[in-house]
């Protein structure tokens, strides 16, 4: 008599399961164990609903299939349950890696603390043991002003002063690679795919080096350069110089790629976007231009500032889409690259020479001896002009900055100033999750030779370099619009007038030729027929035609191909192209004094010795 109560217990459990709606996968992501600490934030996230299987139950079964295998039954509510809780810890994990929120910021205890108060002394004493070596200064006080660059993965670092000094060491674990005294100007200096090769923009040339300090390449071609970037997925060095000329130099080939001209004076300012991997430019005008590769004209040009651009930077963690130009009336202005506007504006007491993003966000700035770390440009200030308070400051007494870099995947500043190098710790600037796979911190010999050869197979052809980055797998819409022309099945067809078809369709309409011909079978057909029709008729135009008339103010295909390429684009084609222009030059010279010399012994009036050529 127990069981038998139990017993209906258990069936009333059962069809109150059965009345009851499965639960989604976030309202069972509240359900965690209690030793857990962590909740989820973001539970309202949508891209894992689709990751929830069905409850399996008999509800779900087929009654008609006859008895249930409970086996079966259990095994698939087994992998149903396991599909269900790995997407919750996916959702976890994501949550983890995907936070938005400026974790490892300096955070104050009331509103009344300012973080721009906090000095480095105070940030190097509170850090851990670990992050206190990352903190330190390096006194050249012979050489400067210094330039400096970082590698792609934040391990290695470059320095290079005005007078030639030259260095470039792993500054983590303090091993120095190569120190090098040019005895020659030194502007500029930039790690290339790795750290095996840096280049160096020297008073007259560039060139390239190895790690052990041995020059690798002289850039002949590259004259008086200021400034360089390097696109790691193109295995392109752009530069920017006095004459004025934007070059792009394939480091993989070692072929000058194309040469554009800015004509808009010497430049001394240049950014990439990481994003779409286009170069943008600062003048004197005050102007900024933005150039790729395969189009010999500026893709944007706005008027920045009313005097000479000072510096430009683009924010990584945006995707590109702010970007901040400085000016040498002391004004920083932060635009939208999406509708090119003006998002806010200060002014500076002094002239601002460098600016870099870090990959949080940040925005570090030098200007004069100060060095400004701002968390929030966007915030709105009682004063339009003024800028908002600092993240961190720090001052360099009677020294001039020249460059500031944020160290990938670390929370470091590197600043070059007049008398060295100092590197300052800037908490929740650096990214904390890397992809291995990408840049690694930690790789080795082996694996940097892997990647190397991965990245030079993984090349993505200059071509490539579009504002719009989503271009590629799109649909073409024109295939599709012509395609719909020309489908009569589809609703809403209108059939294009008798006197824009063409000649072949026109003769098909009047039935004086058959749809099933012979070399009319598809639309390739039809033009090929065209084109013969059109040589035809341009072939006895030629013949009838005078001479001398005969190639007045005619281009040639040649010429149209060598326009549609052009000019400034330097590749085995159009060589080809060029030569073979110029074989038909100089067979068309000699056709014409054939002609002449058969018509004037046809007249009588040449000479015995006329025929031979002197």
């Amino acid at each position: 008599m127990e069981g038998t109560p139990h017993h209906h217990a258990g069936k009333g459990k059962g069809k109150q399961r059965e009345k009851e709606a499965p639960a989604s996968l976030l309202s069972n992501s509240r359900q965690l164990p209690a030793q857990d600490p962590y909740v989820p934030a973001t539970q309202s996230l949508k891209k894992y609903v689709y990751a929830h299987p069905t409850m399996l139950d008999k509800n779900h079964l087929n009654k008609g299939a006859g008895k249930t295998n409970k086996r079966l039954g259990h095994h698939l509510n087994h992998l149903s349950s396991s599909a269900k809780a790995s997407s919750i810890k996916a959702h976890e994990h994501d949550d983890l890696l995907l936070d938005r929120s400026n974790q490892g910021l300096i955070e104050v205890e009331n509103e009344l603390e300012r973080t721009w108060k906090v000095t480095q002394e105070e940030i190097v004493e509170g850090s851990a043991i670990g992050a206190q070596g990352k903190a330190f200064a390096l006194k050249l006080d012979e050489f400067g002003p210094y330039a400096l660059d970082y590698t792609r993965n934040g391990r290695h670092l470059a320095i290079a002063g005005r007078r030639g000094h030259v260095g470039t060491f792993d500054w983590q674990s303090g091993r120095l690679h190569t120190e090098l005294h040019l005895g020659e100007t030194a502007r500029a200096i930039r790690w290339l795919h790795d750290e095996s090769f840096f280049a160096v923009a020297q008073k007259r040339y560039v060139y390239i080096y190895d790690k052990s300090g041995l020059e690798v390449h002289q850039l002949r071609n590259h004259i008086e350069v200021n400034q360089m970037e390097f696109l790691p997925y193109h295995f392109l060095l752009a530069t920017i110089g006095n004459p004025g000329y934007l070059k792009y130099q394939d480091t993989s080939t070692g072929q000058l790629v194309v040469e554009h001209r800015t004509k808009l004076g010497a430049c001394r300012t240049m950014a990439q976007n990481a994003h779409n991997a286009f170069i943008h430019l600062g003048h004197q005008n005050g102007s900024v231009t933005l150039w790729s590769p395969s189009v010999s004209r500026p893709q944007v040009q706005l008027q920045a500032h009313r005097g000479p651009v000072s510096s430009i930077a683009l924010d990584p963690s945006t995707l590109g889409y702010r970007m901040v130009t400085c000016g040498v009336d002391g004004s920083v202005k932060l635009w939208d690259t999406r509708k090119w506007a003006v998002l806010n504006e200060y002014q500076f007491k002094k002239t601002p020479t460098s600016v870099d993003f870090s990959q949080k966000g940040l925005l570090g700035l030098g200007w004069g001896n100060h060095i400004s770390v701002f968390k929030d440009l966007q915030k709105p200030d009682q004063n339009p002009r003024m800028p908002p308070p600092p993240y961190l400051t720090h001052t360099f007494p009677g020294v001039a900055v020249n460059d500031v870099r944020f160290c990938p995947f670390e929370d470091v500043l590197g600043v070059g100033h007049a008398r060295g190098f100092t590197s300052l710790l800037v908490p929740g600037a650096g990214e904390a999750n890397f992809d291995s796979l990408e840049a690694d911190p930690y790789e080795g010999k082996r694996r940097r030779r892997e990647r190397e050869v991965n990245a030079l197979l993984d090349k993505v052809p200059f071509d490539m370099i579009t504002l719009d980055t989503e271009m590629v797998g799109k649909l073409d819409r024109n295939v599709r619009d012509k395609a719909d022309k020309i489908n009569k099945d589809k609703p809403g067809f209108v059939e294009e007038a008798f006197r824009k078809k063409s000649r072949v369709d026109r003769l098909k309409d009047r039935g004086q030729i058959e749809e099933d011909e012979e070399g009319l079978e598809n639309e390739d057909d039809e033009e090929a027929l065209d084109e013969e029709r059109r040589k035809e008729k341009k072939r006895v135009k030629l013949a009838k035609a005078d001479a001398k008339n005969r190639g007045r103010g005619r281009n040639s295909t040649l010429k149209k191909a060598l326009r549609k390429r052009k000019r400034n684009v330097i590749d085995p084609i159009t060589v080809a192209l060029k030569e073979k222009l110029e074989r038909q030059r100089a067979a068309n010279k000699q056709a014409k004094k054939n002609v002449a010399a058969s018509r004037s012994a046809a007249s009588g009036s040449a000479g015995a010795l006329d025929r031979f050529a002197f």
